[in-house]
């Protein structure tokens, strides 16, 4: 796919950890994966909760975006535009080194400013060692599904402001970032180190198909044998074609429900090692 250029300057990244990032938000990539557009949500037009604005908190520091659309982007649309996203940087951030970046994608989104607290609350959970430090990033997404070709983009951003370790990319996602763990990979095969999808959803179509276009992936797939939510059986389906054809797949089983959330994985050191010790030189 071709590479869509930031159409805005990023904040000044010498003051703060925590960047929002809108450089993507004003390029328009049409229908590209053919939703219905009656059939989406616009949960993002509810006061307090558009996801555009220049800050990266919810909550008492939500500050409302003062937006300035061109023709080629409407809010009742703007599910067709690229992603703002949100960067956070190591403690000890050193401009000139090289990071590995770790992208999380969300899951569903629930039209309340309480779930947007608990995204954030996620990414502040990621257990990244402190001799190892990463890059987190964390789009937001208005439609339904994620896009290989805007996070590639997002990427590409990324790279054109700091410093990264192309051979360390990598991705993982909750419920329907877990789903979208898989189609992002399968869209970019030769982008990420490892991918670890949690929990991931089974609609509006199954995922098990882009097995073969994951297996040289490390894939790490976390799923509960009783998830009301995402059903486990098709999760068991994905690791049953994955464990007989890709060489570094883990399938870990849970029993909580729909589970996969902060505390059960992204805070567990052992996990999160497992995720960043993968590396495409060596793979």
């Amino acid at each position: 796919m071709n590479i869509t250029e930031g159409q805005k300057k990023w904040p000044d990244i010498k003051k703060q950890r925590l960047l929002k990032i809108n450089s993507l938000t004003l390029i328009n990539y049409g229908n590209r994966l053919n939703y219905r557009n009656n059939k989406l949500s616009r949960w993002w037009l509810k006061e307090g909760l558009d996801p555009w604005s220049d800050s990266p908190y919810w909550g008492d520091n939500y500050v409302k975006p003062d937006h300035q659309f061109k023709d080629c982007v409407n809010d009742s649309l703007r599910w067709q535009c690229g992603y703002s996203y949100v960067v956070k940087l190591p403690e000890d951030f050193k401009k000139r080194k090289k990071y590995p970046i770790v992208i999380f994608l969300h899951g569903g989104v629930k039209a309340r400013q309480k779930s947007l607290i608990s995204r954030q609350n996620t990414l502040d959970a990621f257990n990244i060692p402190y001799d190892d430090p990463s890059i987190l990033v964390a789009p937001i997404r208005l439609e339904w599904d994620w896009d290989p070709k805007k996070i590639q983009d997002m990427i590409m951003d990324i790279k054109s402001n700091l410093k990264i370790d192309e051979n360390r990319i990598y991705l993982t996602g909750l419920s329907m970032g877990g789903r979208g763990t898989f189609i992002v990979a399968a869209g970019l095969p030769q982008i990420f180190a490892a991918i670890m999808p949690l929990s991931p959803h089974h609609g509006p179509f199954s995922y098990v198909p882009l097995a073969e276009k994951v297996f040289h992936i490390p894939t790490w797939l976390h799923h509960s044998t009783n998830d009301k939510t995402s059903k486990f059986s098709v999760a068991k389906e994905m690791a049953d074609q994955l464990d007989s054809i890709n060489s570094n797949f883990v399938f870990n089983i849970g029993e909580f429900g729909h589970s996969g959330w902060k505390e059960h994985i992204y805070s567990n050191p052992d996990y999160m090692k497992w995720l960043i010790s993968w590396n495409k030189k060596t793979n």
